[in-house]
């Protein structure tokens, strides 16, 4: 069977249903803040993936990978048990899309996953590749520490390979943790965040004292 492969830059991917083309400019996300991606999430937990499997979407035809984590712990949003984050890109029958910036899972991986819900029905990492830090073992401070990694569409990821960072990029989990509890518990600073409505900001997120 002919594989039809499908290249798409961060631009395009408006027409994936519901990702905003202003988030790439070329081939370049827009870099945002720990506090940014707390504000711009309708939900941040903690979790590990149990299982990933790819589907078309009916309306466009491109492929979308999804990856379904059973959660530990919620740090904002709703309280949920099991959590299906879908993100544009993969291999499904004879087709391929690929697309640059996305995160990539692996099954039994521990990590932190920031989701907003898109207009068309999907529920997304924030940010693309931004909104998922992975959890691993400095066994030099023996401590869980978070990180930040992917690779490229076409590269197989594993997570128990993740690199570990150089020791000033080090961030312990329990340090990561109170950062995001802090930055909810003192709510949204109405400053603007690209690509996120001022009337979602205000109704996902508690508001900070003197904003208007």
């Amino acid at each position: 069977m002919r594989t039809i492969s499908t290249l798409l830059p961060l631009a395009a991917l408006a027409s994936l249903g519901g990702l905003s083309p202003s988030t790439a400019e070329a081939t370049t996300l827009v870099q945002l803040s720990t506090d940014q991606l707390v504000d711009a999430s309708d939900r941040i937990v903690r979790g590990v993936v149990t299982e990933i499997w790819t589907e078309t979407d009916s309306s466009t035809g491109h492929v979308w990978t999804h990856a379904q984590v059973e959660v530990s712990s919620v740090l904002k949003g709703s309280e949920t048990e099991l959590l299906i984050i879908e993100q544009p890109g993969g291999s499904w029958g004879g087709r391929t899309t690929e697309v640059i910036g996305t995160a990539r899972f692996s099954v039994g991986e521990d990590a932190y996953f920031f989701v907003e819900h898109l207009d068309s029905g999907h529920t997304a990492l924030t940010g693309m590749f931004q909104g998922k830090f992975s959890t691993q073992m400095d066994p030099y401070a023996r401590q869980t520490i978070v990180r930040r990694f992917t690779v490229g569409p076409t590269v197989a990821f594993d997570h128990r390979f993740i690199p570990l960072p150089p020791e000033n990029e080090r961030v312990s989990a329990i340090d990561f943790e109170e950062q995001i509890l802090s930055r909810v518990q003192a709510g949204w600073d109405g400053q603007p965040i690209p690509n996120v409505s001022l009337e979602k900001l205000s109704r996902i997120n508690h508001i900070q004292d003197g904003v208007r």
